[in-house]
């Protein structure tokens, strides 16, 4: 698949799930207006929809949405074949791209270091005692 179709696919994914968030937020205001009527039949005391939707929030949160699934169409690119697959890609976008920059790594490659075992301060193997960081163990 080209890399413009797979950005394409991938920008949609995220557009897919900003979609169903955005319905859940309006399912939620419309639970509480039907809550407030069943409880009172005066419509001056139904709550406001400007209480569930914030624009400028939610215009800006949807346009990261669809430029990270925009950008992990374009970073997954090489390996995905389908349409679907990329419309999927986009919708995992965040959770992907934030295990991706946890790999221990890819964070060795951003920062500078080195992923292969160093030298030691002390015979025990321990390449951190160097830095006095403590090892992370990751599941």
């Amino acid at each position: 698949m080209e890399w413009t179709a797979s950005v394409t696919y991938g920008a949609l994914g995220g557009f897919v799930v900003e979609i169903v968030v955005f319905y859940g937020r309006i399912a939620a205001w419309q639970t509480a207006r039907h809550r407030a009527l069943a409880k009172n039949r005066r419509r001056d005391k139904l709550p406001r929809l400007d209480k569930y939707i914030d624009p400028p929030s939610d215009v800006l949160a949807a346009l990261t949405r669809v430029s990270l699934g925009a950008g992990a169409g374009w970073l997954f690119a090489p390996q995905l074949t389908g349409a679907l697959a990329t419309v999927a890609v986009g919708a995992s976008a965040p959770a992907l791209l934030r295990q991706l920059g946890s790999a221990r790594t890819l964070q060795g490659v951003i920062g500078g270091g080195n992923s292969a075992p160093g030298p030691t301060d002390s015979g025990n193997g321990n390449p951190s005692a160097l830095t006095g960081e403590a090892e992370v163990l990751e599941s």
